[in-house]
């Protein structure tokens, strides 16, 4: 029912009616807010299935650093679009909130879909002068996830680069910090955690990636500082962001020095070895041990050295034996693996090769800025995955409801596939060095 007021406006007349409807909309709303939250823990679990499947395996250090609880802006390097963002959920247990690229939320379908994915746009000059106004909403998020108590990531370089070097950071990672500690009266469990992203190889199928979580840094030690001089403030903080991420990276610092890095780095991974099965590793010293041959490389650093890697890498060229394989050593139990893994790699194989295949020829027919290849390819053949298994479940349900079980074992049997793959990969890397030592 509708009354004039004194000015003369229309206004709803707030009956019994009135009042359950409001009670009604307030219902819906934590309803759908409760399924938006399952959805998004739903996604993590599928995607960190597949996961096993995209990344060889996963080494985690400092992880002891991270705060289970509290606020938290992650300050990250960028090397892999958005297959950094999805590593970093995965491996905490707690929920994360991320900046994206603006242009990304233009369809209100994605803004409704990457909103409830817990992404929140972050506006650059080349969206247009005028929108970079809405960074000031954008900071207000920031704030008051924080003063909620959330997780916040940042990639603070700003854009992405698939390489081992990190780059000068933007400032909007401490005007963020800044912004949300006066707003919190500068709490002492506010804190900014450096975490360093390396990959063995930023566009690989089947990668193996290293986070470093560095040492938290208390935003509360700035406040002093912040206001006597702001400039002067934002300036101290990225720095103390810059030297805590760059402690957890596998930094190349000069591009020239690239490829015989990655040569280098290449040959000191076959000193590992590692179970065929494990996947996740905390504290097991791999990043230690690739950053020890990575400054071991720089300070030697030299023509001589330089083309003595050239002439050994053009070797295993001729020979098909790749970097990875070349001084690798084999897993324990191997033999036994692919004795008892043929059956379940080749059911693995057969299930999950359309899908896969799909993936790949899609990947590598449109995807050609690097920073994207794996990042695309992952999210594809996690799609694609995701609808060839929906399709067989409704094929079976309808005809064969039995079978329904098998189809439960073959997300295993498709990682199974991977691993016997690489197995035998190994197998023939030995018989071939071992060839070449008897010449």
């Amino acid at each position: 029912m509708f009354y004039l007021d004194t000015y003369g406006n229309y206004k709803l007349k707030k009956t019994k009616f009135y009042k359950t409807s409001i009670l009604i909309q307030s219902s819906s709303k934590h309803l759908f807010s409760h399924l938006a939250g399952m959805l998004y823990w739903f996604l993590r679990f599928l995607v960190g299935m597949y996961m096993k499947v995209h990344v060889k395996r996963l080494f985690v250090r400092g992880f002891e650093n991270v705060p289970s609880k509290g606020p938290v802006i992650f300050a990250a390097n960028h090397g892999n679009a958005f297959l950094d963002a999805v590593m970093l959920v995965l491996t905490l247990k707690r929920e994360v909130w991320y900046l994206a690229r603006a242009d990304v939320f233009k369809k209100p379908w994605q803004r409704f879909i990457l909103k409830h994915l817990h992404l929140i746009p972050v506006y650059r000059i080349r969206d247009g002068l005028d929108s970079i106004e809405n960074n000031k909403k954008t900071f207000d998020i920031c704030a008051n996830l924080m003063k909620e108590g959330k997780a916040l990531l940042i990639f603070s370089e700003g854009n992405a680069k698939p390489e081992h070097r990190l780059r000068p950071l933007k400032k909007g990672t401490a005007r963020i910090a800044v912004q949300a500690a006066e707003t919190m009266h500068w709490p002492d469990n506010f804190v900014i955690m450096p975490l360093g992203i390396n990959y063995t190889e930023h566009t690989s199928f089947r990668t193996e990636i290293m986070l470093g979580f560095g040492k938290p840094i208390k935003i509360k030690e700035f406040k002093s500082e912040i206001e006597s001089d702001l400039a002067k403030g934002l300036i101290a903080i990225t720095h103390a962001i810059y030297q805590g991420i760059i402690a957890e990276m596998l930094h190349i610092p000069e591009k020239e020095q690239d490829p015989y890095a990655y040569i280098a780095m290449a040959i000191g991974r076959g000193e590992k070895q590692y179970p065929i099965f494990n996947y996740r590793y905390d504290n097991e010293g791999r990043l230690d041990h690739e950053q020890k041959v990575l400054a071991n490389y720089i300070e030697k650093d030299n023509s001589e050295l330089r083309e003595k890697l050239m002439r050994f890498a053009k070797r295993g060229k001729e020979l098909h034996l790749p970097l990875s394989l070349s001084f690798s050593r084999l897993p324990k139990n191997r033999a036994a693996f692919l004795i008892w893994g043929f059956i379940p790699a080749t059911l693995g194989l057969l299930f999950h090769a359309l899908p896969m295949s799909l993936a790949f020829w899609f990947t590598g027919r449109n995807v050609k800025d690097p920073q994207f290849v794996s990042s695309v390819l992952m999210g594809l053949g996690f799609f694609l995955n995701v609808i060839w298994y929906i399709v067989w479940i409704i094929a079976l349900v309808a005809s064969f409801p039995v079978a329904l079980l098998v189809l439960l074992f073959l997300p295993l049997c498709g990682r199974i596939t991977m691993l016997y793959s690489e197995a035998l990969s190994q197998q023939r890397a030995r018989a071939l060095r071992m060839r070449i030592e008897n010449m």
